[in-house]
């Protein structure tokens, strides 16, 4: 018996479901959104575990010798967004596509496009989390972990006990989660995506700025 299948026969499952804010269980399209979106939590963890990978290299002096060539905070700033960025978008690709893979195997019927899509739509929150922890390597580099990945796991947990245990919904809107579509089973939310690419780029250039002003660890 599938997942769905279990779903469907088991109402009070998918309810309970529901209302920790995961609807839409007993379909293969709800299902594999869910999941999806679960996915936004390892993919932003991993870029904000990147970010502060960087910042323990400084601050266990392993990068001396290259602060010492003629290179530039904001070039070595760039690379290594690039490189995080680059990683998460490959980690959810290969998510999709393993997705897709294993419900052509069962017959499921989700298409390589909707799988892919669905991966690709936590990368905002991703961004978020790349926004943060830039954010924190430029004005608290000890915290770079715990800051960047606080959008995708802390706006995850926001959000379960916000809809499962009837907090007003001012503070559920505050999760990311909580303007993230189910997709593939409904459209993208364009505007929210938007929305959090454009704050993440905000504060990634607001620890640019700190990362450029503040004293190296060298």
């Amino acid at each position: 018996m599938s997942m769905t299948d279990f779903l469907t026969d088991n109402p009070r499952s998918a309810e309970l479901a529901a209302q920790a804010g995961f609807a839409g269980l007993g379909t293969v399209q709800g299902y594999t959104a869910t999941l999806f979106a679960l996915l936004a939590v390892p993919a932003g963890a991993f870029v904000a575990v990147r970010l502060a990978a960087l910042a323990a290299d400084e601050n266990n002096r392993r990068l001396t010798l290259l602060y010492a060539q003629p290179l530039a905070r904001t070039t070595l700033l760039t690379g290594e967004i690039a490189a995080a960025l680059g990683g998460v978008v490959v980690v959810t690709t290969v998510a999709g596509l393993a997705t897709w893979s294993g419900t052509e195997a069962v017959g499921a019927g989700l298409g390589l496009l909707a799988a892919l899509s669905g991966a690709w739509n936590v990368l905002p929150i991703a961004l978020l989390c790349l926004g943060a922890g830039v954010l924190a390597l430029g004005w608290a580099p000890r915290a770079v972990a715990a800051i960047g990945a606080l959008p995708a796991a802390g706006g995850f947990l926001l959000h379960v006990i916000a809809d499962s245990s009837g907090l007003p919904a001012w503070v559920g809107r505050l999760s990311p989660f909580a303007h993230l579509a189910a997709v593939p089973g409904t459209p993208v939310n364009w505007h929210a995506a938007f929305l959090m690419t454009a704050m993440a780029t905000l504060a990634a250039a607001a620890g640019g700025v700190g990362y450029r002003r503040r004293d190296l660890r060298v």
